[in-house]
Parts: C-alpha cells; structure tokens; sequence
C-alpha cells in the first residue's frame, strides 16, 4: 500500500461505497437534473418519514451536513463541484423542511423555494461556494435552504394573520 502525502489511499470498494452515498443512491448520474431528482428524493423521504420533533429533526439534518462533507471530503473527484454530487440538494432540502409541517403544500413550497435560491445563488450563497472540497459543495445548499425556510416562516406570518 502506497502512502501518498500522509493519507492511505481508499480502497475501490470504499470509493464505490462513497459514490453511493453522495450521489443518493447514484441518482447523481441520472441525466438531466441530478440536483433536482435528489430534491425530489428528499421531498419523497420528508413526506413519508417524519420526525416526532423539531428538535430530532434538527439533530438529524446536522448529522447528515456533517456526514455529506466527511464523505465528499474523502471521495476522490476530479471537478470543484462535480454535478453527480447530489447528497447536497439532499441536505439543503432537509434544511428547508426543518421544523416546518410536513404536507404536501409545504413540501412543493419548500421544493420550489430551494430550488430557486440553489440556482440563483444570492449572496452570500455564491460566496460560500469558494469554500474547498466538501465544504464549499454542502454549505451553498445549506445556505440556501435557510433562505427558504425562513421565507417559508415569513410566508406563514404574512398568511396567518
């Protein structure tokens, strides 16, 4: 086994293991619009998973950021933002769903919201994409499902009253 600059290299099997994962099930090779079908994916788990409470849906979504970014960390990919990359949108649509109702209306709304600032990218979403490797893929979704659960709380204000 060769050492290269400190690290062990991963074995294909791993490589293949970690593929898997950050690509949802390897959705990201879908043609097309893999953010988006791992958006949708994220919408179909929300709607038929819920949680119990806001606070294990939040620890939830933190470990899965936290797990997203240990796992592109340790991938080996050759773009800055390779597109088959998609657990991100996974995540970023879990940040959007965070402590709000689980129906179908919020979940369309919360979809069309993330997707929509995910593709924009507003500062400070674009800036954060500079960040290396896994960071800078994951925290532009995270940054963009806050906006979208934050317009999602300022929509249920202006509509409640």
């Amino acid at each position: 086994m060769e050492i290269i600059n400190n690290k062990v290299p991963l074995s294909k099997l791993a490589n293949n293991f970690l593929l898997f994962i950050v690509t949802c099930g390897f959705i990201g090779y879908l043609p097309g619009a893999p953010g988006t079908y791992a958006s949708i994916l994220g919408c179909f788990i929300l709607y038929f998973f819920t949680f119990s409470s806001v606070f294990g849906n939040i620890i939830f979504v933190c470990c899965l950021t936290v797990c997203s970014i240990v796992c592109i960390n340790l991938l080996k990919y050759d773009d800055d933002d390779p597109s088959y990359i998609s657990i991100d949108e996974l995540v970023g649509m879990f940040v959007t769903m965070a402590g709000h109702k689980i129906n179908l209306l919020n979940i369309i709304s919360g979809f069309i919201l993330f997707r929509f600032f995910d593709i924009i990218k507003p500062f400070p979403i674009r800036h954060v994409e500079r960040f290396k490797k896994g960071y800078g893929i994951v925290a532009d979704d995270v940054l963009a499902g806050i906006f979208a659960n934050l317009l999602m709380y300022l929509g249920y204000m202006i509509f409640k009253s």
